[in-house]
């Protein structure tokens, strides 16, 4: 492939820049021009990590220390000074006497151009930046002449004339679905020159190019990777297709009703040019990545179905199932009405439960409970979308039907979670007088988990500590733990963790646990009254700190941040210190 010939163009060698100001030998070397003279230009490589601004308050984008290029005019005269790159530049000029002038778009679309008019002979250091930070550092030609000239024979451009790396011939209802291709995902080619609604860079040529027989199948293309990918096909007819985040991180594309021809796919990268990683991009009639990621409603419903009327008892219904499943449902309902909420979660292809539903004059509830983060997304008799992620309390997910419908309700009962596939066992609950009902609550009256321990003022050794294990599966604000005042995080057990009985002076009293996971404490105090802390230690580490603590039991509760599992923590306990020399104890009673 031939390189256009610029004229008079100068290759100049780059040099470091290790300024601290904007100052220093130019990275290009110095350009002589005098009105009269042929155009010139010299090849820079745009960019820098220093705001514009910083040498003048007019200026934009970001430009390096030292200058690209300095240009001597040799004589007075009229001088235009442009860039031209298919990333959006910046250019900034420093005249002899010191005067800064600075341009973005000057020279058309996002090319800066500087025209001086009389300008007079001298040096005249110029940086050549980019508008945005974190673009790279694309190759452009710096132009000195009587006109502007932003022509760049380094610009590269996708170019569907381009023969694609890899080529396939696929007839509807292919065999080995889907079809898998190794790819190479990023390059220097802004995937916008293929159009506007294209983000990210991609080689100049096609990854792939798919000769496709229609017939009555939707085709799926997805490019998965470790990177934050985008994909851009162009179909026969010419019409671009893009997408950046279908699943998770990874790129794909939807042809919903398919025609016979040549598709053209790139597959890029968001960020930097230049960068490429391995990727696997999937061809399938199927759904993305060969597997059906649609919700089928007509599927019998994976938990069995509920035909209930108003005024049914007992109320709530309450049906053990199991939450979650493959399906990104907010993927899979972009395309129909959604009434209320934002939908959310992964899901199973069938519904977990179908309700058939007589209504009358009370309200319908549909929620869920489990110790996993639950979603629920529900498709009533209208057809449209009802979602919801945590309404119910905590992490558990509540639908209100103020005037239901007579009808089916389809109910996905989903977990949260940043890729699809896990599931939870959990209870779903159908109700006219409630959402979610209140759960397991914290029983103090059951024996301490890790003992009674009883302590009087002056004990040693100080601090008295007690091995636990912190955790449990029930969330502590939602047993019982806290009050308008105090809220309680973290997951505990039904009983104490350990039982204090203080036999105090009214003096200050110090708990606090440490341990490798994030824990938390909940103390119910001798009044009845509760305390509780998340991070008020170290790092992760709960502590709490009375002031004047009253003689009586203390049922102290060690819980995990989250999730249901338990780890190991020491429980400690002190009248003279908090957990380090620097803590503030802010004293809670």
């Amino acid at each position: 492939m031939k390189t256009p010939i610029i004229a008079g163009l100068l290759l100049c060698a780059a040099g470091p820049a290790f300024a601290q100001n904007f100052d220093g030998p130019p990275a290009y070397g110095d350009v002589n021009w005098s009105p009269g003279d042929r155009p010139t230009g010299v090849v820079v490589l745009a960019a820098g990590a220093m705001p514009a601004y910083w040498m003048d308050g007019g200026c934009s984008g970001y430009i390096s220390p030292a200058p690209s290029a300095r240009l001597l005019l040799g004589e007075a005269g009229d001088v235009s000074i442009a860039a031209g790159s298919d990333e959006d530049l910046t250019l900034v000029v420093r005249g002899p006497d010191g005067e800064v002038t600075c341009n973005d778009d000057g020279a058309g679309d996002f090319n800066p151009g500087i025209a001086l008019t009389d300008a007079p002979a001298g040096a005249y250091e110029i940086w050549v930046g980019t508008y945005a930070a974190g673009v790279g550092h694309p190759t452009t030609v710096l132009h000195i002449g009587e006109s502007f000239n932003t022509e760049n024979p380094f610009v590269v451009r996708p170019d569907p004339a381009l023969r694609a790396d890899q080529s396939v011939r696929l007839n509807a209802g292919f065999d080995d679905d889907p079809r898998r291709f190794d790819v190479r995902a990023g390059g220097e080619a802004a995937l916008d020159g293929l159009g506007e609604q294209c983000p990210g860079f991609a080689g100049a040529a096609p990854n792939l190019a798919l000769d496709y027989q229609a017939g009555d199948y939707e085709l799926y293309f997805l490019m998965e990777s470790d990177a934050d990918g985008v994909i851009a096909v162009r179909t026969p007819s010419g019409e671009m297709v893009c997408n950046d985040d279908q699943l998770g991180l990874d790129p794909g594309v939807n042809i919903a009703a398919p025609e016979s021809g040549r598709y053209q796919v790139w597959t890029g990268l968001l960020g930097d040019r230049r960068r490429v990683v391995d990727g696997v991009l999937t061809v399938s009639e199927i759904g993305f990545a060969g597997m059906d990621r649609r919700l089928n409603l007509a599927a019998p419903a994976r938990f069995g179905d509920q035909s209930l009327s108003s005024g049914f008892v007992p109320d709530p219904v309450v049906v053990p199932v199991e939450a979650g499943g493959p399906i990104d449902v907010n993927a899979a309902v972009s395309d129909g009405v959604i009434a209320t909420g934002f939908c959310t979660g992964y899901v199973s292809s069938a519904p977990t439960v179908e309700l058939t539903y007589e209504a009358g004059s009370l309200p319908l509830y549909i929620a869920a409970r489990s110790d996993a983060d639950l979603t629920l997304a529900v498709n009533g008799p209208d057809g449209a979308w009802h979602c919801d992620d945590d309404s119910g309390g905590g992490f558990n997910p509540e639908i209100d039907f103020t005037e239901p419908q007579s009808g089916v309700y389809d109910i996905y009962l989903g977990t949260f979670s940043e890729f699809g596939g896990d599931t939870a066992s959990a209870e779903l609950f159908i109700s006219e007088l409630e959402g979610v009902p209140a759960g397991p609550q914290l029983d103090l009256a059951l024996p301490a988990v890790f003992g009674d321990h009883s302590l009087s003022a002056g004990f040693l050794p100080d601090p008295y500590e007690i091995e636990v294990q912190a955790g449990g599966r029930l969330r502590a604000d939602d047993a019982g733990a806290g009050s308008d005042m105090a809220f309680c995080a973290g997951n505990v057990t039904q009983a104490p963790s350990v039982e204090l009985t203080w036999n105090g002076d009214g003096g200050p009293l110090f708990i606090y646990a440490v341990s490798d996971q994030d824990n938390t404490l909940a103390v119910n105090l001798p009044d009845g009254g509760w305390v509780c802390d998340d991070d008020g230690g170290e790092g992760f580490n709960a502590a709490i700190a009375l002031q004047s603590a009253p003689s009586g039991v203390y049922d102290i509760y060690v819980g995990l941040f989250s999730g249901s599992n338990q780890a190991p923590a020491v429980l400690n306990i002190s009248e003279i210190e908090g957990p380090s020399d620097d803590w503030d104890a802010g004293f809670g009673e």
